[in-house]
């Protein structure tokens, strides 16, 4: 079965292998140990995107994943089908109050295991971030390795100055300084032009994460 398992990744890796960055290429195991890809059909083109959007995340920071065993599950349907999240089913998530919508709407969560649906990445697919699976996997990361850094003091009067100048009045990002640093770890790896604009709207985020993500490297 791991045969099986590697043999998919390698196959995801060789269709997307001329978008990957060099640096990325390193992390293929890491990834391979990390990510749960769905039983059956699921769109691979998809599924191989957003695995080299993963790989992208500094090594030392998936090492740190997959040291604390977590799994990030690329799934094709609702989250609260998996077992992990069953008992969210019909619950209105932190953010979402006055939108109508529950758990069951959402299309990715970061527990002790991130879970996304396929399909998905991109903002405006069921939510508003600028990539799914990178800003869930951020929640994990923050949580998990680097021990709830959103809420240390250094980021948080950085997210109180910073915060309004893209994401005023959202009630979410503007709101909760870990969903700012997961939106804002997003954009810095995502592509050049979000790192870019984050630079540039964002000036004090930028640095604190430019500075932190250098040492992960």
């Amino acid at each position: 079965m791991k045969r099986i398992v590697y043999l998919a990744f390698a196959l995801i890796f060789t269709m997307n292998l001329a978008a990957i960055p060099a640096y990325a290429e390193d992390n293929q195991s890491l990834v391979a140990d990390i990510v749960v890809l769905p039983k059956g059909d699921y769109n691979k083109s998809d599924a191989g995107k957003m695995v080299s959007r993963l790989s992208e995340i500094p090594a030392s920071l998936l090492e740190g994943l997959k040291d604390n065993g977590v799994k990030i599950k690329l799934v094709n349907g609702k989250i609260t089908d998996e077992p992990e999240f069953a008992q969210y089913k019909g619950v209105t998530p932190r953010g979402w109050e006055k939108t109508g919508l529950t758990w069951d709407d959402v299309p990715g969560v970061s527990m002790n295991v991130v879970i996304v649906r396929i399909g998905y990445s991109n903002k405006g697919k069921g939510h508003n971030g600028q990539n799914l699976e990178l800003h869930e996997t951020f929640h994990a990361i923050d949580r998990i390795v680097l021990n709830n850094i959103s809420s240390s003091l250094e980021f948080t009067e950085i997210w109180q100055k910073e915060a309004n100048n893209d994401y005023s009045g959202d009630g979410y990002l503007s709101a909760y300084s870990n969903e700012y640093f997961a939106e804002t770890s997003t954009l810095y790896f995502y592509s050049e032009e979000t790192k870019k604009k984050l630079k540039e709207d964002m000036p004090l985020t930028y640095e604190f994460l430019d500075k932190l993500y250098a040492n992960a490297n």
